[in-house]
Order: structure tokens, then C-alpha cells, then sequence
């Protein structure tokens, strides 16, 4: 407990960290670009700087015992290393090095023979354009940029011919479409001792424009069948990264009902927000559980937690404004989230609000009602 932790990263993440530490007593460093960071005013020692620059990494890392990320996109040189002179850090460099290149990520899974969706790695646009002359891209299929998507940002499915020539010039993977019925994802948390503790699966559903999360239904509407079988799938897969920290497992379940492996992220992730109200245990405190090796708490919950990410609205860039926000704010079954920056732009993720209820038909009705009456806006 007086081990100097250092995070990575201080957007809505990083402050929701800080909401756990701060109750627990434990003092926790930020380091963020941004001088309008969610976590500027919640940290003691909040550090303006650039995380993919090395010497800012290194000379962080070096003031601290452990060192840990919010976000994948930092400089993974400077971690190597921190490791190399003593520095602990969890997840471990070589995790996140995976992680952060979607080839080396499905590679990854192949190698070690997790079921997920066959793919092509192409090192530019050209060599794309010509691998189609000569063998026939099979369409519908997905364009991945290798490195740096986020947010639905990179990724695109690519109906016919024509959206080739659109891509921007990068390395990208092309995967098979899949044909799914729902989308869903996993949370487990693994301490330095290999317990391992996992959230009950939740299924995701997406905004068809933006590729966004809009709603996370926990837990979600499948048989005890593939809920086992996806939490093992997340389990095993932790186990063979030999993981310490939290690890989000995006999954498919195809319509033949086999679950595939789709993305994964090294650190609490949209799809496990709900657990802060519906949870004993946060994923955020399982988190911090998990990096400095304490016991690992409990994740059931009994009732049903529909989460709804607030986004900002289309055409909607400067000062931000939440519309009919105090609707809502008074309801004992209605958790509200605001992350705490102040501006806004369209699909920047502002906030988001749980709701929990004894059933999944009046929870839904009840955040899909919210969805269309909050609005992130601007002045």
C-alpha cells in the first residue's frame, strides 16, 4: 500500500482509477498530454507530458515502484526499460507490445490456437491493391489499421472493390467478415499469485455509423453454455499472457454458436463500467487489486445493468452541454457518470449512465428511453 504507483494515461479511465485509489487510501501519479485531463484536479501528482515520448515515459517510471497504463497507445520502449532497471510493470511490456499491433494480436491467437477469424496482414495499400489483382479480396470483409484504432477509428468494413481505393496508405490486416448474432465481452483480472477472477459475459451493442459501444447489457442474454465457455475462453487466454491486471476480451458468437475472439485491451475497458454500480468489486479496484497483488474481490451481481455510453452529438464541437441530464439525476435505479471534460466534439465518449433493474426488458426500455432524451451538446 505505500508503493509509489504510477498510471499511464489520464482520460475517463485514469479517473475512474483515481475514484478507487482515493477511497482506498492509495496515492496514484498521472502522467497525460492533456492540461484539461479528466484527472487533473483528482491526483496529487498529476504530470503534464507526452506518453509516447521516451525520455517522458522513462523519467516517470523512474519515480515509481510500479508503473501501470489506461491507455495502449505509449511508448513501450521506455517500459522495456523501466522493467530492465527495476521498475515493476504490470500488464508487462511484452503484453502490451501484442496488444498494440493488430497483426501480432490475431497472430497471436493463431499461434496459440484461440478460435478467431481467418486474416491477411498487408504492409501498404499498394501491396493490397496488388495481392487483389492477383487473388480476389472475397467481399464483405474488415480493414484494420495495425496500429493505433480506437473508438471505432481504423477499422471499416469494405463492401466491394471500390472501398479498396478509399483506405488510407498503412500496414492493416483484412479479416473475414463474420457473420455473428451478438457481440460480446468478457472482463478477468489476474493478480502476480495466478488468481484469476472473471465478470459474467455482457453483450454489446454498436451504433452502425460510428462502430461505437451504445449499450452493454450484463449480463448478457445467452445460455449458461456460452457464458462458460467465453469466460473460459478469457480465463485461458489471460493465463497464456501470462497476465497481471485487468484484460477485455472482445468476442463474436457466430450464428453456428462458437464464440471467436475479436480484439482485446490490456486495462478496464467500456464494456466493464456497469460494475461499478452493479458490483461488489469494480473492474477499477480489481485493477488495482491486481497490480499490487492483493486479494482479488468479488463479481457476481444479481440484478440486470444496462450501461449507456454518452457520446458527443454530430455537429457538436466546443464548450460541452448535457440537455435534459437533470431528468434523470434523482432516480435511485439510475447511476450518472460524467467524465469531467470540457469540450466536447461528435463520438467523443462524455459519460456514460447505468441503470439496474430486476429484469432486462424494464432495463432496456429504460435506457433506450435515456439514449434519446440525454444529448451531449455545445454551446
Amino acid at each position: 500500500m505505500n508503493r509509489k504507483i504510477g498510471i499511464i494515461g489520464g482520460g475517463q479511465l485514469g479517473k475512474m482509477i483515481l475514484d478507487e485509489t482515493n477511497k482506498m487510501g492509495i496515492t496514484v501519479s498521472i502522467l497525460d498530454p492533456s492540461n484539461e485531463s479528466p484527472c487533473i484536479n483528482l491526483s496529487k501528482n498529476f504530470i503534464q507530458g507526452d506518453f509516447k515520448d521516451y525520455h517522458t515515459v522513462l523519467n516517470f517510471g523512474l519515480k515509481h515502484d510500479i508503473i501501470s497504463y489506461e491507455i495502449e497507445h505509449i511508448n513501450v520502449d521506455a517500459l522495456d526499460e523501466l522493467v530492465r532497471k527495476g521498475v515493476e510493470v504490470q500488464p508487462a511490456p511484452e503484453i502490451l507490445r501484442v496488444i498494440q499491433d493488430k497483426n501480432k494480436q490475431k497472430s497471436f491467437f493463431k499461434k496459440n490456437s484461440f478460435p478467431t477469424s481467418d486474416f491477411y496482414y498487408f504492409k501498404s495499400k499498394n501491396v493490397l491493391l496488388d495481392y487483389h489483382k492477383k487473388n480476389n479480396i472475397n467481399f464483405p470483409c474488415v480493414w484494420k489499421k495495425t496500429k493505433f484504432g480506437y473508438d471505432g477509428f481504423g477499422v471499416k468494413i469494405l463492401k466491394n472493390e471500390n472501398d479498396l481505393f478509399d483506405l488510407p496508405d498503412s500496414e492493416m490486416i483484412i479479416e473475414d467478415f463474420v457473420v455473428f448474432k451478438k457481440e460480446l465481452a468478457v472482463i478477468v483480472a489476474m493478480n502476480k499469485n495466478r488468481d484469476i477472477k472473471t465478470y459474467d459475459t455482457v453483450e454489446m451493442e454498436f451504433d452502425p455509423d460510428s462502430n461505437q459501444v451504445e449499450f452493454v447489457i450484463s449480463p448478457a442474454n445467452i445460455s449458461e453454455k456460452i457464458n462458460t465457455i467465453a469466460k473460459k475462453t478469457a480465463s485461458d487466454l489471460a493465463k497464456k499472457l501470462n497476465l497481471v491486471g485487468l484484460l477485455a476480451v472482445e468476442m463474436f458468437l457466430t450464428s453456428d454458436e462458437k464464440i471467436l475472439i475479436n480484439e482485446i485491451a490490456p486495462r478496464p475497458h467500456n464494456s466493464g463500467h456497469f460494475s461499478i454500480d452493479a458490483c461488489p468489486t469494480s473492474q477499477f479496484k480489481q485493477y488495482i487489486n491486481t497490480i499490487i497483488n492483493c486479494e482479488l474481490g468479488e463479481t457476481f451481481h444479481e440484478n440486470c445493468a444496462v450501461m449507456i455510453n454518452l457520446v458527443g452529438e454530430e455537429s457538436h464541437n466546443g464548450l460541452v452541454k448535457y440537455d435534459n441530464i437533470d431528468s434523470i439525476k434523482d432516480r435511485k435505479d439510475i447511476f450518472i457518470h460524467i467524465y469531467g471534460k470540457k469540450m466536447t466534439r461528435p463520438n467523443r465518449k462524455m459519460g456514460h449512465v447505468t441503470v439496474i433493474c430486476d429484469n432486462f426488458d424494464e432495463a432496456y426500455k429504460k435506457a433506450k428511453k435515456i439514449k434519446n432524451i440525454i444529448k451531449v451538446k455545445s454551446y
